[in-house]
C-alpha cells in the first residue's frame, strides 16, 4: 500500500475525499458510455458510485500487484484490478468512455506519459477527469515545510499547466471547478473552526483552493465538443466552478 493510500485514510484525507466525491456527483451522472475506469492507488476509495455507466473498473496501482488481495464485495459493483504502478494502462485503444485520474498526475514519474496513455484508451469523444493538488494554495504552501511527507511530496502541477498539456494532446477542457479551501489540519475539531473559509474561498479567492477538478473530452478532427457549463449553471455549486470555467475556455 502506497504512502498516499495510507494518508488518504487519515481524518484529513477522508475529509478531502468526501469533498471530491461531492464535486464529482455534479458531473458523473451526465457522462454516458459503456466502460468507466478509475485509476488510483491501491487502498484508496472508489469515486465511481454516482456514475450510471454499466461497466466500472477500479484500476489500482501498486508496486507489488501479485501480492495484493481484495474482497469482491468491498467495492460493490466495481471490478478492482491491480497493476504495476509503472506499467501501461491495460486497455485496448479506444475502448474506454470515461477515465478518472484521482491524484495520479501528482505522483506519477512521467505525467506526460500517463496523459498520453489515458488519451489512447479513450474512445473518440470520451471524457477524462483529473483531480490534482493546486500548488497555489495553503496546501501548496505546506510543501515548503513537509517536502518529504505525503501528500506534500507530490508534484502539484498548476491547473494552467495541466490544461496546456491537455490541449497539446487534443483534449478540450469542457468544465472544471476548484474545491477545498480549508487549511491542511489533521484534527477534525480544529478543522471545523475554518469551515467559513469554504464559503469565503469560493466567493473571493476561487483559484486558491487546495484541489482542482478538470473534465476534458478527447476530440478528433471534425467532432463537436459538448460544453457542460450551461447544463450545470443552475446548480448552486457553480458559485465555485464558474470563475474557473471562464478561465478554462477560450
Amino acid at each position: 500500500m502506497s504512502s498516499f493510500s495510507l494518508w488518504s485514510q487519515t481524518s484529513l484525507g477522508q475529509s478531502l475525499f468526501v469533498e471530491e466525491k461531492k464535486a464529482l456527483s455534479n458531473f458523473l451522472p451526465a457522462l454516458k458510455g459503456d466502460i468507466a475506469v478509475q485509476y488510483g492507488y491501491a487502498g484508496t476509495s472508489s469515486m465511481l458510485d454516482m456514475s450510471d455507466i454499466e461497466h466500472k473498473i477500479f484500476l489500482q496501482a501498486t508496486e507489488h500487484p501479485d501480492t495484493q488481495s481484495f474482497s469482491p464485495g468491498h467495492y460493490g459493483d466495481l471490478q478492482p484490478l491491480y497493476v504495476d504502478s509503472g506499467a501501461l494502462l491495460p486497455f485496448a485503444s479506444s475502448s474506454v468512455d470515461l477515465c478518472i485520474l484521482a491524484h495520479m498526475l501528482d505522483f506519477a514519474d512521467d505525467p506526460h506519459h500517463l496523459l498520453r496513455e489515458s488519451r489512447e484508451i479513450l474512445v473518440s469523444g470520451g471524457h477524462l477527469i483529473i483531480l490534482g493538488f493546486n500548488p497555489y494554495s495553503l496546501w501548496g504552501g505546506r510543501k515548503l515545510f513537509s517536502r518529504r511527507q505525503t501528500p506534500w511530496n507530490s508534484h502539484s502541477f498548476s491547473v494552467y499547466k495541466v490544461r496546456d498539456w491537455l490541449s497539446l494532446l487534443d483534449f478540450q477542457v469542457s468544465s472544471g471547478m476548484m474545491l477545498y479551501y480549508s487549511p491542511p489540519i489533521q484534527r477534525q475539531r480544529l478543522r471545523q473552526r475554518f469551515l467559513f473559509m469554504e464559503h469565503a474561498g469560493s466567493r473571493w479567492w476561487p483559484m486558491l483552493a487546495s484541489v482542482y477538478l478538470l473534465i476534458a473530452q478527447k476530440r478528433d478532427e471534425g467532432m463537436t465538443v459538448i460544453d457542460f457549463r450551461e447544463n450545470f449553471r443552475k446548480n448552486s455549486f457553480l458559485n465555485v466552478a464558474e470563475p474557473v470555467a471562464k478561465n478554462y475556455s477560450k
